[in-house]
């Protein structure tokens, strides 16, 4: 894979919806873009970490079958979880949202299956030298994109942001069902 079929890859990826946007729009949508603007900071340190260990994971466990029907299944449990959380999470802005939204969103791209996308698939299909250059150009596209997921999110309609946080515990949910029925097709 050439680096520009990367970069290209990549943001097809990033923009796509999927749990961390949800949760990156819902957190902009209750928290307003100002207070929610650290989060893709959040995202980033995620992805990074993801990335890097699944990239790890392929070249250790590339001949174990069940390596990652079992990843599917612990992201499927984490995003059932999240979900469950934000069904719950008031909407109103207090002191400590901000430090548990980045732990939410941090643990929801580390398991996110986007991350194993890139670090199991796009990233090895690239020449060696290019690798190093291709996580941190990942990193910094998802940087971009989840500042425009915030920036939307806190975009919403006032009618809407009272129940942002309980919409994107719908969302996650699914997810989170479509991450079981991966894990157990295998």
């Amino acid at each position: 894979m050439s680096f520009v079929s990367f970069v290209i890859a990549a943001i097809m990826v990033l923009i796509t919806p999927g749990p961390t946007n949800t949760i990156l729009a819902a957190s902009g949508a209750a928290m307003g873009w100002r207070r929610a603007m650290v989060l893709p900071v959040a995202e980033a340190a995620g992805y990074l970490v993801a990335v890097t260990a699944y990239l790890l994971l392929v070249q250790s466990f590339a001949d174990v079958a069940a390596a990652m029907p079992v990843m599917k299944g612990i992201a499927a449990v984490w995003l059932l979880f999240s979900a469950w959380k934000l069904w719950n999470q008031p909407v109103n802005a207090i002191a400590t949202e901000r430090s548990a939204a980045l732990l939410r969103v941090f643990m929801t791209t580390l398991l996110n299956p986007k991350a194993m996308l890139v670090g199991a698939l796009l990233i090895p299909a690239m020449s060696p030298e290019l690798r190093s250059g291709a996580v941190a150009s990942f990193l910094c596209l998802s940087l971009i994109a989840g500042a425009v997921w915030t920036v939307c999110g806190s975009s919403l309609p006032k009618a809407v942001r009272p129940h942002a946080y309980r919409l994107a515990a719908v969302v996650i949910g699914l997810f989170s069902l479509m991450a079981a029925s991966s894990a157990i097709a295998g």
